[in-house]
This record gives C-alpha cells, structure tokens and sequence, in this order.
C-alpha cells in the first residue's frame, strides 16, 4: 500500500493510500481504537485494492454505465469493463489510479489526481479532469470534501459519490428520509423507482442485517445515521444538497455494509432507457474550466 498518510486529533485518526485515493482507517481514540469504518485488510499475498478499503471515491460517475457504454454529445463511447468479470463499468476511474499529495498537516491532507484522456481506443474516460479530495479531522469528525474540474477543450457530464465502508455489528441500525428506491436486474442495473417496501423502508431505522441490498434510494435529504448501540457510538452522516441519492450495500454474511451519497442515478449515461432525460438522472454537464463540488461528514457521538 502506498504512503499511507495520517491526520489525527486527541480523540480521532484517520489514514489514506495514494492508491485510489482512499480512506485506509477512520476511528476513534477509546480505551481502544474504535472503527468508524471498516479498516483495510491489508494482506501480503495479494495487490492493494479500494475494494478492501475503508471507503474510495466515485470519480467521475458513481456505479455503473451498462456495457461501458455511453453517447453524449453526439457521440459514442466504449469505457473499459473495469471490475472483474462484471458486464459493466463501475465508479469512474480515480479509485483506479494514483493519487498525489497536495497539501498535509497534522489533522488535514489533500490529494489530487490530474487525468489525462488517451485515444478513444483504450477504453479510457475520454475527457480531460483535475479532482481534488480535502480530508479534515475536527475533533471526532471526519470531512471530505471533492472538487472535479473539467479541463478537456469540451463539455464532459460528471457525477461524485464516496463509498464508505461501515462495520456491520451486532443490532446495527441504519436511518435516512429516503421514500422511494430502485429495483434493479441481476447485475444491479436500474429497472424501477418504486415507493420503498416495508423491508427497505430507512425511515423505519430498520436493522442493517435485515436489509441485505444493493439498491439506490431517492430523494435523500443528505442526513443519515448508523448506530452501534451496544458501543453506545452513532454517526451522523452528512452531505451536500447535489448528493441527494443514497446507495446502500449491504450484503448478507458479510462484517459490513456501504452507505453511499451519490449526485445522480446508476446507469445515468444511458438515460433514454428509463425513458428520463439526461438532466433528470443527476448528471452535470461542465464547460472547460468548470468544477463540481460535493463533500460529506461524519459526525460522532460516543461515550468515552
């Protein structure tokens, strides 16, 4: 893993790979280290992956563009299927290449990642863009804040997300305003935005290991919360108003769970086939030069 950086404060700590720009740790200083999000695993035998990391960010679309592919402007683009052997592109390309280190102190850092597009052969993002991710500490809470800006000579559509990683422990609970969510095929794509059934109901501070999902839910408010009430520990989940969609992961068998704010749809680069315009799906369309921001909080109640 590389330079694994570090910010803390008296009661927190948090650490970031250069790779994918990632979160690796964030927890609190108890009696004991305390995770906020599911440290990474790291093992010798095999290569780092975001996948194993505490959270990574979705730059410069959140989830995936069936078939990696997508026309805009008038023209066709072919994006390399880039997870396994999944049919699908998945979460743009910044948690798939290195990271720079722009600015660090004791409790910030900033990187930035400066995308250069190749020939449309490759299968790469074909536009140019210069993101930059600002992680804070105040205290016990942790900031991260996103900037993407267009720096290819043509518009490019953009969406932001993050993909934190929460440890699924016993009686965790998961509350978000969030009515309506999408049912999706066998791949995860999005078939139909129906009004959330009772299992799927956030507003019901429902059990997480009841939920066993891979869906994204909307309109979000941009306030969640995750409680561990046997640690007597909660977080409150905050984000920006264009983060205004909420994926939640959770798997079943499995020690952990995602909640993920996100600014537009899954599939939202093939807009036509939910019969929605490109607008509707979240997307931004920037000019050269022109930047998106997006950040979210998580704010910490604990007894110490």
């Amino acid at each position: 893993m590389s330079s694994n950086l570090i910010i803390e404060t008296e009661t927190a700590i948090a650490s970031f790979s250069l790779d994918g720009g990632c979160i690796t740790a964030y927890a609190l200083k108890r009696n004991r280290i305390y995770d906020i999000l599911r440290p990474y695993q790291q093992n010798s035998k095999t290569p780092f992956s975001p996948l194993n990391a505490a959270s990574f960010p979705l730059i410069p679309y959140s989830n995936r563009i069936k078939n990696g592919k997508f026309s805009f402007n008038n023209q066709s683009y072919q994006l390399a299927l880039n997870f396994l052997d999944h049919p699908h592109s998945i979460h743009g390309n910044a948690w798939q290449n290195p990271w720079r280190v722009k600015d660090h102190k004791e409790d910030k850092t900033v990187l930035e990642y400066d995308y250069k597009a190749r020939d449309m052969k490759s299968g790469d993002w074909p536009f140019d863009f210069y993101a930059v991710q600002t992680f804070s500490l105040t205290e016990t809470d942790l900031t991260q804040h996103i900037s993407v800006t267009n720096t290819s000579n043509s518009h490019m559509p953009v969406g932001l997300g993050m993909h934190p990683y929460f440890p699924k422990r016993k009686n965790t609970h998961l509350k978000a305003n969030t009515p309506n969510v999408w049912v999706t095929d066998h791949t995860c794509l999005p078939r139909k935005r129906v009004t959330c059934p009772e299992h799927w109901d956030l507003r019901q501070n429902p059990l997480v290991e009841t939920l066993e999902c891979d869906n994204q839910f909307e309109p979000w408010d941009g306030k969640a919360k995750i409680l561990w009430p046997g640690d007597s520990v909660s977080v409150e989940l905050n984000a920006s108003k264009n983060l205004n969609r909420l994926v939640v992961y959770a798997p079943k068998n499995e020690d952990f769970f995602c909640v993920e704010p996100t600014s537009h749809i899954t599939d939202a680069l093939t807009p036509s086939s939910k019969g929605m315009s490109l607008e509707d799906t979240g997307i931004d369309v920037l000019g050269p030069l022109e930047t998106i921001e997006g950040w979210m909080t998580f704010k910490i109640t604990a007894e110490f």
